[in-house]
């Protein structure tokens, strides 16, 4: 579980840039598939709140202490779950930022 939520921050975001820019050329062909890149950024932001939730009570299981520089399993677990909290929370900012010229901008500007 600690490394599905390690991971699932930089996975999902890369495969919702991805995808919203595989659909680029159909949203500016057809006026009306702009609503398919909000659907594409919303389903990402669900996923990546649920692996951080997931991070987060994997750190609460093992210890909210931040991760020492003493070694073993615990300081381990305490560094991956610390870890996949901070990248789904840097990886939902990312989501939302290339949102916002979606937002803003034209659909084929």
């Amino acid at each position: 579980m600690l490394w599905l939520a390690f991971f699932a921050g930089p996975v999902v975001w890369l495969l919702s840039f991805g995808a919203r820019w595989s659909l680029s050329g159909w949203v500016c062909a057809f006026q009306h598939w702009k609503s398919a890149l909000f659907v594409i950024a919303a389903l990402s932001v669900l996923i990546l709140s649920g692996s951080g939730f997931l991070a987060w009570t994997e750190w609460q299981r093992v210890g909210r202490e931040m991760p020492g520089e003493g070694g073993g399993a615990v300081a381990r677990s305490r560094f991956l779950a610390f870890s996949g909290l901070v990248l789904c929370v840097f990886s939902i900012l990312l989501i939302v930022a290339q949102t916002i010229p979606e937002v803003t901008l034209g659909v084929c500007e």
